[in-house]
């Protein structure tokens, strides 16, 4: 049996990013599918400015201040083996334009080290536990990011 496998995309930002939403589909699918063996899936992925993270940021994790990406997984109960809805990623476009100046990075390999990133939260891991888990996640987010067109 085939499940779903949903991506949703939306931009609430004034800009464009320069990506279009079928290729950021296809590749969030490569991101996940390598790191899970899931039939199905759900994942929103929400484009916004540093005013709309921060509001975010500050409500969820108490951190009056913008952020590059956020993360919320969905708690989920009574759905098929096999399939889970991941939950959101949320990315600043505006602090993501920033790094990508910072660091030299194009704004679309930065977007997806944020989406990869994101989705690795979602999926359970969790760079602030401990450096093991740090190297770890460093290690699938440099697997992840060989996939991307």
């Amino acid at each position: 049996m085939s499940l779903l496998k949903n991506i949703y995309l939306e931009n609430n930002s004034d800009q464009k990013l320069g990506i279009t939403p079928k290729e950021i589909k296809i590749n969030a699918k490569k991101i996940i599918e390598h790191i899970t063996k899931l039939k199905g899936y759900e994942l929103s992925i929400l484009i916004t400015n540093d005013d709309g993270i921060q509001k975010l940021n500050k409500e969820k994790r108490g951190k009056d201040k913008p952020t590059d990406v956020l993360s919320f997984p969905i708690l989920e109960k009574d759905i098929p083996d096999g399939f889970k809805i991941l939950g959101e990623v949320v990315i600043s476009i505006d602090t993501m334009r920033k790094q990508a100046r910072e660091i030299g990075h194009t704004d679309k390999d930065e977007f997806y080290r944020l989406l990869v990133h994101g989705t690795l939260h979602l999926l359970g891991y969790d760079h602030e536990k401990s450096p093991y888990e740090e190297k770890r996640m460093q290690q699938k987010e440099d697997e992840c990011l060989k996939l991307i067109d």
